[in-house]
């Protein structure tokens, strides 16, 4: 079956970025990174960079559904 056209989904998935923080003392932290806006849009827990994955994928697979 083939999936319907959704150039957002492309864009979306390559839009994010999430990298360790390399900042002194800061090895505890994440950043999420914009690479459209080249900006920083949050600062995370990094133990949580994986939960935000997941969650990512599950909204991107919502979207191809509907």
């Amino acid at each position: 079956m083939a999936h319907a056209f959704a150039p957002h989904a492309a864009v979306n998935a390559s839009r994010y970025l999430i990298v360790p923080c390399e900042a002194t003392g800061c090895g505890d932290l994440a950043v999420i990174w914009d690479r459209l806006e080249e900006q920083v849009i949050d600062v995370i827990d990094a133990r949580a960079s994986a939960r935000y994955s997941d969650e990512d994928a599950m909204w991107d697979e919502f979207r191809m559904a509907a």
